[in-house]
């Protein structure tokens, strides 16, 4: 990826940060500010990526002298709570997306543990200090309220990474003839995002009554990064949904993207299974096939920022693959979960034979 103009130095209680917004992507615009070096140890170079509440930035380890990803809450929904000067109302919305971002790193331990090695290695998880969250906020009565809880200001969580080599799938197509990839490489892509997914379903005993179960749910081009042969890393592993299997209670609700989901995302009680995520394959492939993004299917009443499916019109596929793939597909788009593929090791099995069969 190029790196894009990072942002203007300022000072804070003493400190150095830097204040910038996105340059790009669906987030482009969104301020963010963070500190100059990070936790004393990382000095943050350019923007990489953002997407949903997440922003990663390429930095330098100052110690190592290695380069590293630093994966930082791009966004909270205080101001309601702020208008009102509800403070308690306002912490409460910053605890989420931190658990979740520290969800995000224990997942990616235990996908490297178990020899996953297309997701980043998490380098380090640091704390450092947010003065976005202390501006003074403008209230019903049009005065200002200042966010004034040091112990949250100075605790903002910050994930660092192993910097990986590539570009966004997503960048990938729009560069591609017709947006589009040849059937092949669409295989041996998707093949090792199956790959991932498989390690990702295996229940995990955390301990007794407690067993975890993972969905990834918001896969799409802009969450999967290419390098060179075709290399897939998977990022942003923080919208996956969190299921104790033991007690069937939703941990945490994770995220999903309009267009490429399943309808079963539509209803937020619902608990996910591994085949939520054969449907978000089937969506990818589509979309790799036809040059066609599932978003493009969106009505225009429908909010694109809720998760929300569409009718893909498979017969788009025809003459961008072989009747078998297509075939693979429509299942995986099955509106009804116990149609499709029951999970990523039959899906995965499923296309595996489709390319040894190419």
């Amino acid at each position: 990826m190029k790196p894009a103009a990072f942002g203007q130095p300022f000072t804070w209680k003493g400190r150095d940060f830097v204040r910038g917004e996105v340059p790009e992507g669906v987030n482009r615009g969104k301020p963010f500010t963070l500190a100059q070096p990070l936790a004393g140890r990382y000095r943050l170079v350019s923007f990489f990526a953002s997407g949903g509440m997440g922003l990663l930035l390429e930095g330098e380890d100052l110690r190592t002298s290695a380069r590293v990803l630093v994966k930082a809450i791009l966004h909270y929904d205080v101001v309601p709570y702020a208008r009102v000067r509800d403070q308690e109302g306002f912490t409460n919305q910053l605890r989420l997306p931190r658990k979740t971002l520290e969800m995000e790193r224990r997942i990616l331990v235990q996908l490297r543990n178990a020899g996953c090695n297309a997701v980043p290695y998490p380098n380090d998880f640091v704390y450092d200090a947010n003065p976005q969250l202390a501006s003074p906020f403008i209230t019903e009565d049009k005065g200002e309220w200042t966010y004034d809880d040091e112990e949250m200001l100075h605790h903002e969580p910050y994930l660092v990474m192993e910097a990986v080599a590539g570009r966004s799938l997503e960048e990938v197509l729009r560069d591609a003839p017709g947006k589009r990839l040849s059937e092949t490489r669409s295989l041996r892509i998707m093949m090792q995002v199956a790959e991932v997914l498989q390690v990702l379903h295996q229940p995990k005993p955390m301990r007794p009554g407690m067993t975890w179960q993972l969905v990834y749910q918001d896969l799409k081009p802009a969450n999967l990064l290419i390098s060179a042969l075709d290399r897939v890393i998977v990022v942003d592993l923080g919208g996956c949904q969190l299921i104790n299997l033991d007690t069937n209670q939703k941990l945490l609700p994770g995220a999903a993207t309009a267009g490429y989901c399943p309808p079963e995302c539509e209803e937020p009680y619902t608990l996910l299974t591994p085949a939520a995520d054969v449907y978000t394959v089937g969506s990818n492939l589509f979309q790799l096939l036809t040059g066609k993004s599932p978003v493009e299917f969106l009505g225009s009443s429908l909010a694109k920022h809720q998760p929300r499916a569409v009718h893909l019109d498979t017969r788009l596929l025809e003459d961008k693959c072989r009747p078998e793939m297509r075939a693979v597909i429509e299942r995986c788009l099955n509106r009804d979960p116990a149609q499709r593929f029951p999970d990523a090791q039959s899906l995965r099995q499923a296309l595996m034979a489709l390319l040894v069969a190419n």
